[in-house]
């Protein structure tokens, strides 16, 4: 008879422990700074106004090629569910509190 103490995996440091907790605490975090907003045809003005007095006092703004955003940002601005997608992807969960901030006052 096989001895059972062979078949139970053991965690032999705290890596290992660490190593298996760590896929569960990102998906943790990913959903807490998510970075859905909830724009309406009614903020799109507003937003897009926000957006590009962003633009016009930040040359990095956004963080990540600020030039081909500026270029996308110029295609999607007509429709509030096309600027959802442009604000998912090139803004970071800060930016995006911070113009629902704006877009709340």
């Amino acid at each position: 008879m096989p001895d059972r103490q062979g078949y139970r995996r053991k965690a032999r440091s705290a890596y290992d422990v660490d190593f298996c907790f760590r896929p569960l605490f990102i998906a943790m975090v990913n959903l807490m700074n998510s970075k859905k907003t909830d724009l309406t045809e009614a903020d799109l003005p507003k937003a897009c106004d926000y957006i590009a007095k962003q633009f016009a006092a930040h040359s990095w703004w956004p963080t990540e090629q600020p030039g081909e955003a500026k270029r996308e940002f110029d295609l999607m601005k007509g429709s509030a569910t096309a600027l959802k997608v442009w604000c998912e992807r090139w803004l970071d969960a800060g930016q995006c509190k911070k113009m629902e901030k704006e877009l709340q006052s």
